[in-house]
C-alpha cells in the first residue's frame, strides 16, 4: 500500500494506534481503494469482507447462542435484526474512509464508494457502522446507504449512538435492507423514547404483532436474544397482553432500573431478573396463541430449549 494512503487512513481515525492499524490492514479479506489528483493521494477507502456464515451459525448468532469473532455488521444484522439468515449474506464493510482536507466537499468520498460498489458486484451489500451525527449520516445517504439500525447506548469515545447502514448490491441485499429499514421505522418511536434522541426517519405506526415480531419474541422468550434488541416487539406484546407481567412492564413501560426491579420483585441479581422477564414473555405468548408459540419453538435452532 502506498505510504500516503496509509498515512491518510491512519490520520483519519483517532481511536486506533498506528501499530494496531497496520496489523488490521495486513489481515486477510481487506480491500483498499485510492483517489488521486495531480499525482497525489486525495482520498482512500478501506473495506473488510464480512458475512458468508453458514445457515447454522447465522441462526445461532440470531438466537444469542454464538458470537464468533469478527463480522461486525454481519453479526449485528443477525444478532439484533429480524432475519436469522442475515449473516449468510456476503458484504464488505467500510472500515475507514478519508479524504485529504484540501480536497474535501468535491464528491471524492462518494466516488470512492461508487467504485467500491463496482468492485464488490458479487457481494450482497456494502455496510458501514459509525457514530451517528446528522452530518455524517447525510454523507452516507448521498452515497446510497439505507439506515437499518441505531444502538441503545452512546459510545464512550464519541458520545454518539452507533448507527448501521447498508448499500444493497444484490436482490437478497435489497430484501434485507428493506426489511431491516422497515423494522427500524416500526420501532422508531419506541427507540426515540428509550434513547431520548430522534431517529432520522419517518416512523411507521404499526402496532399489530406481525410474523417477524412473533419470531423475535419467541427468540427472546425461549433463546438468548437480548432484551434491548427486542424493545419494539416486546412493547407491542405488552399492548396486546392483559397479563400483569411486572418484570417486563416495570422495565419497559415504567423504565425502572434492574436494581429497582430486583428489590421490588424480591429476586437476586440481573441474571434472575432476565430469566423472569423471559418467562413472562413466554407466558404472554402462550396466552395469546399457544399453538403458534410452540410451532416457532419447534423450528428454532435447539428447539427453544435454552430458555432462562
Amino acid at each position: 500500500m502506498p505510504r500516503a494512503v496509509y498515512q491518510l487512513l491512519s490520520g483519519a481515525h483517532y481511536r486506533t494506534s498506528p501499530l494496531d492499524l497496520r496489523r488490521m490492514m495486513d489481515a486477510p479479506g481487506q480491500h483498499f481503494l485510492q483517489a488521486t489528483a495531480n499525482n497525489r493521494v486525495a482520498g482512500a477507502l478501506w473495506l473488510v469482507e464480512e458475512g458468508g456464515l453458514s445457515v447454522e451459525l447465522s441462526q445461532a448468532v440470531w438466537c444469542g447462542f454464538r458470537r464468533p469473532r469478527g463480522n461486525l455488521v454481519a453479526q449485528s444484522l443477525a444478532a439484533h435484526g429480524s432475519d436469522p439468515l442475515a449473516a449468510t449474506l456476503v458484504g464488505r464493510r467500510v472500515s475507514r474512509i478519508a479524504v485529504h482536507p484540501a480536497r474535501q466537499r468535491e464528491g471524492i468520498g462518494q466516488q470512492l464508494i461508487a467504485c467500491a460498489c463496482v468492485q464488490a458486484a458479487q457481494c450482497d451489500y456494502l455496510s458501514v457502522s459509525f457514530g451517528y451525527t446528522p452530518e455524517l449520516w447525510r454523507f452516507w445517504q448521498r452515497c446510497g446507504f439505507v439506515l437499518v439500525r441505531m444502538g441503545n447506548h452512546r459510545e464512550a469515545s464519541s458520545g454518539c449512538y452507533t448507527a448501521m447502514a447498508l448499500l444493497p448490491l444484490s436482490d437478497a441485499g435489497k430484501r434485507l435492507a428493506q426489511q431491516e429499514h422497515r423494522r427500524l421505522r416500526r420501532d422508531a418511536d419506541i427507540l426515540t423514547q428509550w434513547n431520548g434522541e430522534a431517529i432520522p426517519l419517518a416512523a411507521l405506526d404499526e402496532q399489530a404483532l406481525n410474523d417477524e415480531d412473533w419470531r423475535e419474541l419467541v427468540g427472546f422468550a425461549f433463546a438468548h436474544r437480548p432484551l434491548l434488541t427486542s424493545l419494539g416487539c416486546l412493547h407491542r406484546l405488552l399492548q396486546y397482553s392483559a397479563l400483569p407481567l411486572p418484570a417486563l412492564r416495570g422495565r419497559l413501560e415504567e423504565k425502572a432500573s434492574d436494581a429497582e426491579l430486583c428489590a421490588r420483585l424480591r429476586i437476586s441479581g440481573r441474571k434472575a431478573l432476565l430469566a423472569l422477564q423471559r418467562a413472562q414473555a413466554a407466558q404472554a405468548l402462550i396466552a395469546l396463541d399457544a399453538g403458534r408459540t410452540q410451532l416457532l419453538r419447534d423450528v428454532m435452532p435447539g428447539g427453544g430449549d435454552h430458555a432462562g
